[in-house]
């Protein structure tokens, strides 16, 4: 009975891995004709993966963050999932070696997984907040580059290029962005497609606006310089905003410090006259 059971579970797995392998040489195949030659990932099963609105914003905060690849929302479901049961199996043996037994402190593993693979969004999510801060902050700079390079006479594509090519320190993340547009158009892509991908690398506020402003400064003869003067102001003027914000939540703490200060000293009148003392 036992052989037979032994025969049976390693039948099945020999099938599960037959499957496993004509799907993954099928999505080979459909990636090669669809997707000019890019690998193929395995999804997790529907239970643990994400659809619909959840996988949307997982991809677009990972796009926001940086992680420009088209299989990075896969990647981190699958690292998510790793990573959950990780820490699931270290507490597990932590449990193990400190009261004795795997499952002792069950509701201490499912804190832990929990928090674990709630937390990997919120990671991105504070990944994604960081680099659009460091994005919106370099895109005066980027502009006025820009716009002393036109004024002196030079193409916008050669603008692109001297950027990509001399401006790594001034504006690092944006050099390194507009490095990769200038990629896409050596390898033959068309200026709208290449611009398209650029705002969407980008993934920040009035990226897809610039985009378009370019394509008609490109394609229609629309004047360049007054346009980029008016993103200028509108990215400054956002600036100045978030330094108020920032300065506005540093503002009550203060004024809170000052008032426990104030509060520690105390005016009594005595003969007319007030006698501060601290108490």
């Amino acid at each position: 009975m036992g052989a037979l059971f032994l025969f049976c579970a390693a039948l099945g797995l020999a099938c599960a891995l037959t499957g496993a392998r004509m799907q993954l040489a099928d999505r080979r195949l459909e990636a090669r004709l669809g997707m000019g030659g890019e690998r193929a990932v395995f999804r997790l099963p529907g239970a643990f993966a994400a659809r619909g609105r959840d996988r949307s914003e997982i991809a677009g905060k990972l796009m926001l963050a940086g992680f420009q690849d088209a299989r990075a929302a896969d990647w981190f479901l699958w690292a998510r999932m790793a990573a959950t049961a990780g820490v699931a199996l270290a507490v597990m043996l932590a449990a193990r070696i400190a009261w004795g037994g795997w499952f002792a402190q069950p509701l201490l593993i499912v804190i832990a997984a929990g928090l674990t693979y709630v937390g990997a969004k919120q990671a991105i999510q504070i990944l994604a907040a960081r680099r659009a801060r460091a994005i919106m902050a370099e895109f005066p700079f980027l502009l006025d580059l820009m716009l002393m390079m036109l004024e002196s006479g030079i193409s916008l594509d050669q603008c692109f290029r001297s950027i990509a090519r001399e401006e790594a320190i001034a504006v690092p993340h944006h050099a390194r962005l507009i490095a990769m547009l200038v990629a896409d158009l050596d390898r033959g892509l068309r200026y709208e497609l290449a611009l398209d991908r650029w705002a969407a690398r980008v993934a920040v506020s009035g990226a897809k606006e610039l985009a378009a402003l370019f394509r008609q400064a490109l394609f229609q003869g629309v004047e360049l310089a007054p346009a980029l003067r008016e993103f200028v102001r509108e990215f400054t003027q956002r600036r100045v905003a978030r330094a108020r914000e920032a300065m506005g939540g540093i503002m009550p703490g203060a004024m809170r410090c000052c008032a426990r200060g104030r509060r520690g000293r105390r005016s009594k009148p005595c003969g007319g006259q007030a006698i501060w003392r601290r108490r």
